[in-house]
């Protein structure tokens, strides 16, 4: 019984980033409404997404994206595959760009995010009019954009967190469920 709960807390742990990213997808779908432009809510999914692919891409294969995508699709009642799609481009991309963000402080880690965000919401917005065959005002895209901007910080902060409470469930001598042994308090 020992073995098959340590697993399991295994397996909650690594399953961690996934979960925390659809419960943030959930929050997403409560807009604020603003007068002249209608509901618009910060984009919680793509702050995830960098996060994780950035942090922790082990926890956060693109065969996790892909469900996370769907979800914000189904959530937002947008486009089937319009958000899966847009995820995995960027997914792609800091996958590919990972590198570059070892050992940078957070306002570089912020800029990136706002160019990625940026190209995201981009992408988003072409699709859509290509989707509905006419222009779309950006307005509303844009203003969740600086919606998504202005969170980011204190949603990386809590990210953050949860990768080192990950990080340290991690490591050898932590006493996982079930466990009688591990490190003793003084």
């Amino acid at each position: 019984m020992n073995g098959l709960l340590r697993r399991l807390d295994g397996l909650a742990t690594d399953l961690a980033p996934f979960i925390v990213s659809l419960v943030l997808i959930m929050f997403s779908t409560m807009p604020v409404n603003v007068s002249s432009i209608g509901p618009v809510a910060p984009n919680l999914g793509l702050i995830a997404v960098f996060y994780w692919t950035i942090y922790r891409p082990d926890l956060m294969p693109a065969i996790a994206v892909l469900p996370l995508g769907l979800w914000q699709d189904l959530m937002n009642a947008g486009p089937i595959g319009l958000n899966a799609l847009t995820l995995l481009i960027v997914y792609g991309v800091i996958l590919f760009q990972r590198v570059f963000f070892r050992g940078k402080t957070f306002l570089i880690v912020w800029w990136a995010f706002g160019l990625v965000a940026a190209f995201a919401s981009l992408v988003f917005w072409l699709a859509v009019m290509a989707w509905h065959l006419r222009y779309v005002d950006p307005a509303p895209l844009a203003f969740q954009f600086a919606l998504t901007l202005a969170v980011f910080p204190f949603l990386y902060w809590v990210l953050s967190l949860i990768q080192r409470a990950i990080a340290r469930r991690a490591q050898p001598g932590f006493p996982r469920v079930g466990d009688a042994s591990g490190p003793r308090g003084p």
